[in-house]
């Protein structure tokens, strides 16, 4: 039986001699199929299975446990300025290598509907700097480890003025509920984290808030450190496209 999505690639591996084993993110979750072949053939899957390609699979179900081979795959969006631009590259392959590690469960339509529409608007724009802690709010958000940034994880009171951030409690406190694990944060910072954890994806509203924070060098700072602290502490994977990644 043959079935056919969209799917981008996230990698490939060679399987024997003459096989590949292709990891496809797609809209019901992530999949592993085999492209019989593919090492040897120039015809049926030229330049398809290039890493963060998007791609129409047509796959064939196999018998139960098996992965489903890969019959032939329609290229669907080529990423040629990400490739061609050593910041966007880094910038896609630390989003690659967090879908590769991290599974979701539910969700896989709009999750991959996001991950479509954000690699096209990287494609046709200037890179921005606060992908990086957009990225990373949303995955937590999607992974069910969404930072509160709008009540006191505690009491639910509502501060105005004075924030308390704690990474383990998951998010703000206010002053009655802060720990020594909690340090002191300022409404500009907690105003640009809800803008970035609440938007969808929006290069315009993403460009305008950059430009507003060229003149708040020490908030752009601590927006970057708050939101990899959160996504290290809550997804402890080895993240091994950070040691490239220095976008500030």
């Amino acid at each position: 039986m043959i079935f056919s999505l969209e799917a981008l690639v996230l990698s490939k591996e060679k399987l024997g001699e003459i096989d590949l084993l292709v990891e496809l993110f797609t809209p019901k979750g992530k999949i592993w199929s085999i492209a019989k072949g593919a090492q040897k053939s120039r015809k049926r899957f030229v330049n398809l299975l290039e890493e963060f390609n998007f791609i129409k699979a047509h796959l064939r179900k196999t018998s139960k446990g098996k992965f489903p081979i890969l019959e032939k795959a329609d290229l669907l969006f080529l990423p040629e300025s990400i490739r061609n631009d050593y910041r966007k590259y880094i910038m896609i392959s630390y989003m690659g290598e967090i879908l590769s590690k991290i599974n979701f469960y539910g969700l896989f339509v709009e999750y991959f509907s996001f991950i479509k529409i954000l690699f096209k608007e990287i494609e046709k724009n200037e890179l921005i700097l606060l992908l990086k802690p957009f990225f990373e709010l949303k995955i937590l958000k999607f992974s069910g480890w969404s930072p509160e940034f709008f009540q006191c994880v505690k009491c639910g009171y509502k501060p105005k003025k004075v924030f308390y951030l704690s990474i383990p409690e998951g998010g703000i406190l206010c002053f009655k509920c802060k720990d020594e694990n909690s340090e002191s944060i300022n409404l500009e910072t907690i105003e640009v984290l809800r803008n970035l954890i609440e938007i969808p994806v929006h290069f315009e509203k993403l460009k305008k808030l950059e430009k507003d924070l060229e003149k708040s060098i020490e908030v752009k700072e601590k927006i970057f450190k708050i939101s990899e602290k959160f996504f290290k502490y809550f997804l402890p994977f080895e993240w091994n496209s950070l040691k490239f990644l220095n976008l500030r």
